[in-house]
């Protein structure tokens, strides 16, 4: 198991919020934002409902050259 330090069931800050925010308007996906901030990935699905924060992730198609500098 890998050994790091998870906020589980602690508040969420005013950083963790905009944290939050920030990486969801990037179209950063739930588990991805989870790891980021150490929580599980329903705790961050979870939050950003309450907070109305869209995670709705942006597709990136490898074979897209439009995608390619995101």
């Amino acid at each position: 198991m890998a050994n790091y330090d998870r906020t589980t069931g602690a508040p969420w800050s005013a950083d963790d919020l905009d944290q939050l925010r920030i990486l969801a308007a990037e179209g950063t996906s739930a588990s991805v934002i989870g790891v980021q901030l150490g929580r599980t990935e329903k705790a961050i699905s979870h939050q950003a409902s309450l907070e109305g924060i869209s995670l709705t992730s942006v597709s990136r198609n490898p074979y897209d050259p439009d995608t390619l500098d995101r």
